[in-house]
């Protein structure tokens, strides 16, 4: 048999033959960390905190991409701006706190920005309110402190052809030939009417980390960005102007494959969605999640989750600047944030259960604080923050990561999980499921629902040593991919 037959018949007895015509243009979670579309499940520039963040190209192509910060309350737009990368180049930044308390960005990396960053603004620019503000009033918090946490999109618009252009891009002996030129391009030149103008549709081999680093403390905590590959359909160029907040979540194909375990046996499931943000919630869908926590005391151990939800604002964000119309809230999500009248209310009812190392539960079951006043745990911000206790207090901000107690919105407050007596170091499990009853709306071809939610995120632990002889400080940090799985519910099954 010939490899690229036998290759087809594998894919086939995998995926079903249904599958088959799309089977290269399927939205996916590249396990290989490299794509067309980069998540950053956290940023965070408060309790002493910077974060940095870098973006690489590992292809000969010139791409033109979008990079867009949201903050993490109700994932609201706080910077986008359009980035040209040259051939195997590499952008960073660094995000920091304001004096007036929000986030910036700043870069000494010379790669071409729209509007030019570097050579305009000395590579600083703030993040803005503008969002959740004015006209766009969510009411939620209205401050600018609310830019200080979120997450990041990094979404491949297109490779640029046109050699000309390929010119003003290109580094030479580190230079780009001509940022400037690029403005001229959105302003005066082709792209102003035809943003697709000497470009092709995007080629993916992106990846991208991100790090947290507390000089005070003493840590560092990194992450790889999650790659979602094969975002875009066939021949698709979504070339916009920096002004623009397209493309978004929503701008892909809307077709999916994931890896599914059915009664022990994993096999590839392929499905077609109404909306491409459908497909990538089908992506990093998970009906349990699972991961550790230390809160040693001989250690000052300390353990933050993030829990981020990057698609949520698709299915709840109705209120004014929202990226939804008319009544919702949309599957799987069960809350609209406007919903009983102030910001904040999309919260998710969810079941944590919790052992020590040695599979041990607590024989009162789980005590959360401050008691949740419906009698059940609940998440409500899209990248949430859980903070692992057993002191019974609540600081003022989190130990790890500094995200504030907020007394006028208590439903964005980071979540305090207070562990049982004795239970130092551990496991948790999330249930999102909700007894099945959360699912995705039906895939088109088949009927079937994906159940839980779309999550990605990590756990974080720090630890202090003391002082060591020599006067050494001894902290250390670490982060933890969430582990989680998956259920699908027939319908037919692909």
């Amino acid at each position: 048999m010939k490899r690229n037959s036998l290759t087809t018949a594998v894919l086939a007895g995998l995926t079903g033959l249904a599958g088959m015509a799309s089977v290269s243009h399927a939205v996916n979670v590249n396990p290989d960390g490299l794509g067309q579309v980069l998540l950053y499940p956290y940023y965070t520039v408060r309790g002493g905190n910077d974060t940095l963040i870098s973006i690489v190209n590992t292809t000969s192509d010139h791409k033109a991409v979008k990079v867009r910060f949201m903050e993490a309350l109700n994932s609201r737009e706080v910077l986008d701006f359009n980035l040209y990368l040259s051939p195997w180049d590499v952008w960073t930044a660094a995000l920091q706190e304001t004096a007036a308390g929000g986030g910036k960005m700043t870069t000494t990396d010379r790669s071409c920005t729209v509007p030019n960053l570097f050579e305009l603004q000395g590579g600083v620019q703030d993040f803005l309110n503008f969002q959740y503000t004015g006209p766009n009033n969510d009411r939620g918090p209205q401050g600018i402190e609310r830019t200080a946490s979120g997450y990041i999109e990094v979404i491949e618009m297109g490779v640029v052809t046109d050699s000309t252009v390929q010119g003003f891009i290109k580094h030479v002996n580190g230079v780009p030939g001509n940022c400037n030129a690029l403005t001229g391009l959105w302003t005066t030149g082709p792209w102003a009417t035809d943003p697709s103008f000497g470009l092709a549709p995007p080629s993916g081999g992106l990846f991208g980390s991100g790090t947290i680093v507390n000089v005070r403390q003493g840590t560092m905590l990194s992450y790889n960005a999650v790659a979602i590959d094969s975002f875009w359909s066939a021949g698709v160029i979504s070339h916009t102007d920096p002004g623009s907040i397209l493309p978004n979540l929503n701008s892909g194909d809307t077709t999916s494959r994931v890896f599914v375990n059915r009664t022990g046996v994993v096999d590839v499931d392929e499905q077609v969605w109404l909306e491409g943000v459908e497909a990538v919630n089908a992506t990093i869908m998970h009906n349990q999640l699972f991961n550790e926590y230390g809160v040693l005391d001989v250690l000052a151990g300390r353990t933050e989750w993030v829990m981020t939800f990057p698609t949520k604002a698709f299915h709840v964000d109705n209120a004014p600047g929202g990226k939804i119309l008319g009544a919702g809230p949309i599957p799987p999500f069960t809350n609209l944030w406007l919903q009983g009248g102030a910001g904040g209310q999309a919260c998710e009812r969810v079941t944590p259960r919790v052992w020590d190392r040695e599979e041990r539960e607590p024989a009162t079951g789980i005590i959360v604080s401050p008691p949740p006043p419906k009698g059940f745990f609940e998440i409500c911000r899209e990248a949430e923050i859980i903070r692992f206790s057993r002191d019974g207090n609540i600081p003022a901000a989190t130990e790890i990561f500094g995200e504030p107690e907020r007394p006028a919105f208590s439903t964005l407050t980071p979540t305090n999980f207070e562990l049982p007596a004795g239970f130092q170091e551990g496991w948790l499990r999330f249930d999102f499921a909700d007894g099945d009853n959360r699912t995705s709306r039906p895939a088109v071809r088949t009927g079937d629902r994906y159940v839980g939610l779309p999550v990605i995120g990590f756990s974080a632990q720090t630890f202090n040593n003391g002082v060591l002889p020599g006067g050494t400080l001894s902290n250390y940090g670490a982060t933890f991919n969430h582990r989680g799985s998956r259920k699908v519910l027939g319908g037919t099954q692909s």
